[in-house]
């Protein structure tokens, strides 16, 4: 396990403008060595601005963003940040005439550096498709071609805006077993996400960002401690058939990717009440009570409403 201590991102009172839209608005923060830390919040809270100042795509109105020590104003001190990150943008795109293990060497070559390119590629669940052309592949693996390109100079620290979007739920999972790897070789990693999933299960910090501030930062236990009421029931049956109860007695719910349906703030009495109604109506599918989780302390700080997935809206 890696100690986290040193930080290795500084930012303070960072503000971003265009024009008359503030899209980031005196944002403060740190970031520890080897830990993942999440931005999390929906699309237009200011997340993939913020990453892009931190690793240097963009510069800022205003504010100080140090990385690894080294000034983000400062080009002589930005080449040095680029020897040390790397970075998996939203809008991403390879060569199309190119194949995946043609891609990944480009930019091996480009940084110069001689990566073991069967594992990298075999972690990502890519090793099967390297002789594939680019533009030939889903929009899925392509993100993942995308997460090993940013990963190829072997980066102390990584940047993964939105890194599962579009993926389906088994690659999801693969990929956040790979980010968790990473922690294990003491990556740290900074990633943006509108998953709430996601965020829960990979990050040891997560700030929630809402219109270009950051209302909320803290461990995931933290912010649900601190955030969430009562109890979360988590049913993992025919969901047609607990959805319509549900909808019947006035819950509202979400259905995850694998199929679960959870409903949250609730009492224990409410909790009791829902299971009763549904073993009568015929139900045999299993039944879990948690706490709140993180989904609900999300809400709770920004007012949003998710999908039917889960994911925000």
């Amino acid at each position: 396990m890696v100690t986290m201590t040193r930080d290795v991102i500084e930012v303070h009172q960072l503000t971003k403008r265009y024009g008359n839209l503030l899209a980031v608005d005196n944002v403060s923060f740190s970031v520890k060595q080897g830990e993942v830390f999440s931005l999390l919040g929906h699309n237009g809270a200011g997340k993939t601005t913020t990453v892009e100042i931190i690793a240097c795509l963009r510069s800022a109105t205003s504010g100080e963003v140090r990385v690894f020590g080294y000034d983000v104003r400062d080009e002589g001190q930005v080449r040095k940040i680029k020897r040390l990150i790397g970075v998996m943008p939203q809008e991403f795109n390879a060569i199309d005439r190119l194949t995946v293990e043609e891609n990944v060497r480009l930019i091996a070559a480009i940084y110069g550096v001689k990566p073991d390119l069967k594992r990298l590629l075999e972690e990502l669940g890519l090793w099967e498709y390297r002789k594939r052309l680019y533009m030939k592949l889903s929009g899925g693996l392509k993100r993942r071609v995308g997460i090993a390109m940013a990963l190829v100079s072997d980066p102390e620290l990584v940047f993964l805006d939105e890194p599962t979007t579009g993926l389906d739920v088994y690659a999801r999972r693969e990929t956040w077993r790979f980010i968790q790897s990473l922690k294990r070789y003491g990556k740290t990693v900074v990633l943006t996400t509108h998953y709430l999933e996601e965020a829960e299960r990979l990050s040891d910090r997560v700030a929630i960002m809402l219109k270009g501030k950051i209302v909320a930062l803290d461990s995931v236990e933290g912010l649900i401690r601190r955030e969430s009421r009562g109890v979360r029931l988590i049913l993992s049956g025919s969901s047609q058939n607990v959805e319509e109860t549900l909808s019947r007695m006035g819950y509202e719910w979400i259905r995850t990717p694998e199929g679960r349906v959870i409903v949250s703030g609730l009492s224990h009495q409410e909790a009791a009440s829902i299971l009763s109604k549904l073993y009568e109506s015929g139900y045999t599918g299993g039944a879990e009570m948690t706490h709140g989780g993180l989904e609900e302390a999300f809400l709770r700080l920004t007012g949003a409403r998710l999908t039917e997935t889960g994911d925000l809206a």
